[in-house]
């Protein structure tokens, strides 16, 4: 895939969080549904933000295959009370850099190696954890390849 890097503001917003640790890239499609479902249970009136913008931050600082350190965030419409270990958060705007990535997550390294050296070449460094924003998945798409997937990843000039 070719890639293109833009610049981009993230707009601030609430959200509920979760953090974890999965144990691989897969465990994804067990893990998220149910931490919507616990929310939902909780707060079944709660909404989600229009547009919908739910995302994965990696908590590492770096690559990893395996027992990967996640928060998962949903934005939604009000802040509500913390529970179990689900927190309720306001998130700053933020200049990040936008790469997409159609197609599986299995490739997704591509974009970030991407994503990494355009932010180098291009004079910024990464001030915060990337986000994963997922556009298309598996809940609208059944062919991986049509998995489309926003990096996110904040930045500052050098």
């Amino acid at each position: 895939m070719d890639y293109i890097a833009t610049i981009k503001e993230l707009p601030k917003c609430i959200v509920y969080s979760k953090r974890l640790t999965v144990p691989n890239y897969d465990a994804y499609f067990d893990v998220i549904p149910a931490i919507g479902e616990q929310v939902t249970k909780k707060y079944p009136d709660l909404k989600c933000a229009k547009p919908e913008y739910c995302f994965i931050r990696y908590m590492d600082g770096e690559y990893k295959e395996k027992d990967i350190n996640i928060e998962f965030c949903e934005a939604v419409e009000a802040m509500e009370e913390d529970f179990d270990d689900i927190v309720f958060k306001k998130m700053d705007s933020v200049q990040a850099v936008s790469v997409m990535h159609k197609g599986p997550y299995s490739e997704l390294s591509k974009a970030y190696a991407f994503a990494f050296d355009w932010i180098e070449k291009n004079g910024y460094t990464v001030s915060d954890s990337p986000r994963e924003n997922y556009i298309d998945g598996i809940w609208n798409k059944e062919d991986p390849k049509e998995w489309l997937t926003e990096l996110q990843i904040p930045i500052i000039t050098k």
